[in-house]
């Protein structure tokens, strides 16, 4: 991809070149028409001269042309790459989004374990207390068993 400069050189050097056509062809011209009032003889020069104004004119009106050209597929091209952009930026805030959820689900479910594992925990030892006072009532108050 040119850099900025050798792009504005390029579009410089191509507003100059117009400049000078237009001048040389505006010159031509004139100096036909004069050679055409001093002389009536030199007509074909005249009409020689006009002719290369005309295809100095037609080249100036191709450069234009393509230069308008090369304008117009940069700008295409600048609009397809701001379109890739944003198109990568939507699929990786989506990819992040995604990546967030299953992170919370992950996290949820652990809290949820965790959960469940301290309520089995202490069910178990509330369990294995309630056997044990079961146990010490059943041996009576001096560990002998009372009834």
């Amino acid at each position: 991809m040119p850099s900025r400069n050798r792009k504005k050189r390029c579009k410089q050097r191509a507003e100059y070149l117009q400049k000078r056509e237009d001048i040389l062809s505006q010159e031509n011209k004139a100096k036909a028409r004069e050679r055409y009032k001093a002389d009536p003889e030199k007509k074909k020069a005249s009409v020689r001269d006009t002719n290369n104004a005309n295809a100095v004119s037609k080249r100036a009106a191709k450069r234009q042309r393509y230069q308008e050209d090369v304008e117009e597929n940069s700008a295409a091209k600048r609009q397809r790459y701001q379109e890739g952009v944003e198109e990568n930026r939507a699929a990786k805030r989506q990819r992040y989004q995604e990546g967030v959820e299953e992170n919370r689900a992950a996290k949820r479910q652990r809290y949820q374990e965790g959960v469940e594992e301290n309520r089995a925990a202490k069910r178990q030892r509330y369990q294995e207390g309630v056997e044990e006072n079961r146990a010490a009532i059943s041996r009576g108050p001096r560990g002998e068993p009372c009834c």
